[in-house]
Formats: structure tokens, sequence, C-alpha cells
């Protein structure tokens, strides 16, 4: 049993090519309360065309088993699939040969993966061929720069929602893949809006600390008279006898003494 790959040219070029040029295109949306805001994609510039693909090269892929039956030779052919050039670069073998694959299954009684490594085997010279040869072309070019700016883009986005708290996709009405700024008086309505929510939750936590010590105040100890302060001391002194660690065993009283000790700075003993 053996693979046999047959190039074959197409009739017509493959038509899938890269746009040649991509643009800002910007588009205003209306929301229900009457506001509006703009938003900026990058789309392909069509009037500009796609990239010639010249190679015109199909690969018909089959499988043949050739063996003597009652001193006969009795061959038997099977065709999985055929891929073109570009189609190889794109989208791979799978897509192209699986169903043929299963069929040959049927015509050679073999199972499904040793008869798909065969041909994955047979045509790996010629992917590698194909992608060596497509890494160079100026489709391929593009495209990696295109990815490039995209994933910059991408990057930027994720960094402005988290540097403002906002929704990622805010930055697209902010500014254009490339970075610039396009909506200033929006940008700042954002920026106000993270200040406010910012000022906000510092207030909630000023606000928290100071109910929190707020039970645990007590007059300054130069408040106290010499006397007042023989009294604290003495309350310290029983109090730390009920609450420290070395005579609670198995008991935590890391609270208590914590209260306790910082009562004791207060009251001055």
């Amino acid at each position: 049993m053996y693979v046999v790959v047959q190039t074959i040219q197409r009739k017509k070029p493959n038509k899938g090519g890269e746009y040649r040029e991509y643009e800002v295109s910007s588009m205003s949306i209306q929301f229900q309360d009457g506001t509006a805001k703009t938003h900026h994609s990058y789309y392909p510039r069509y009037e500009a065309g796609r990239f010639d693909r010249p190679h015109l090269e199909s690969y018909k892929i089959s499988i043949h088993e050739s063996r003597r039956e009652n001193g006969k030779v009795v061959k038997k052919q099977c065709v999985v699939g055929t891929i073109d050039y570009y189609s190889l670069v794109e989208w791979g073998l799978f897509d192209y040969i699986d169903r043929g694959i299963s069929h040959a299954v049927d015509v050679f009684g073999v199972d499904y993966e040793t008869l798909y490594r065969m041909v994955e085997n047979k045509m790996q010279p010629i992917v590698d061929k194909v992608k060596r040869e497509f890494h160079r072309s100026p489709e391929y070019k593009a495209r990696r720069q295109r990815e490039k700016l995209e994933k910059a883009h991408q990057k930027a986005k994720k960094q402005f929602g988290e540097k403002y708290g906002a929704d990622p996709d805010e930055y697209d009405y902010c500014y254009n893949i490339f970075g610039e700024l396009m909506d200033e008086q929006y940008l700042n309505r954002i920026i106000q809006q993270y200040e406010a929510a910012r000022s906000y939750r510092e207030s909630q936590r000023s606000s928290y600390r100071e109910y929190r010590y707020s039970s645990y105040s007590v007059p300054s100890s130069s408040t106290y008279s010499d006397d007042d302060r023989a009294v604290l001391k003495k309350f310290y002194r029983e109090l730390s006898k009920i609450y420290h660690p070395d005579l609670n065993p198995g008991v935590d009283t890391t609270a208590q003494m914590q209260v306790l000790n910082r009562l004791k700075e207060q009251w001055g003993v």
C-alpha cells in the first residue's frame, strides 16, 4: 500500500488573498438616552484590492494497493482529496482529506490512523516547501505586519481597562488601532468617572477606619492624673492576667490582647 501525490494545475487562480491595504474606519453610534459616540475600527480598503496569488498548483492525493490473488495482480485505489497550494498553507490537510480517509478505511480495511499517517508523511515535504515559499511572499509579510499591529492594539485595550477600571472596548471610542487619540472629550469623561469612583472608594475606606477604631477611643493620657493612671495600671494588670496567651492554653486571645495593649498605650501606663 502506498500514497501517490499528483500535481495538477488550477484553471483559475485562488482569489482569497489578503487585502493589500487596511484603514481606520469610524462609525457614530447613537444611544437611547440621546448620547452618541464614535467607534474606531480597522477595516480593509476594498478599493486597493487583494494580493495576487500566482501559484496554480493543486495536489491530488490517492492511496493505492497492489497484491496478488490466485496468481493475478489485484489493484485498488482511492482518491482521498485534492488541496490547492494556498489552502495547504491556510487550512492544512485534515479538512481536505478527512472524508476521503474515512472512505479509504472501507476500501482497504485498514484503520483510519494508519492511513492518515501514510498520507501525512507523504505530504510533509510538500507542505514544508509551500510554507517556505509563502512566507517569502509580500502577502505573508503584510499579514504578519497587521497581526503585530492587532496584537499591540489588544494589549493597549487591556492596559486601558486596567488603568481606568473600564471596559477595554471603551478604548476604541478614544483611540484608533495605531494608538492615536481620536476623542479627547470622551477620554476625559472616562478619566473623570474613574477619579470620582476612586475618591468615593477612598472616602468609604476612611470612614470605615474611623468607625472601626472609634469604639476604642479614650481620652489622651495627658488628661489623667497620677491617681487615675495608678487605677488604670491596675486595670491593665488584672485584665492582662485574664487574657494573656500564656494563661489561656488552647484559646486564641490575640484580639483581646491587641485591644488591651492599645488601651495601655493611650492611657500612658
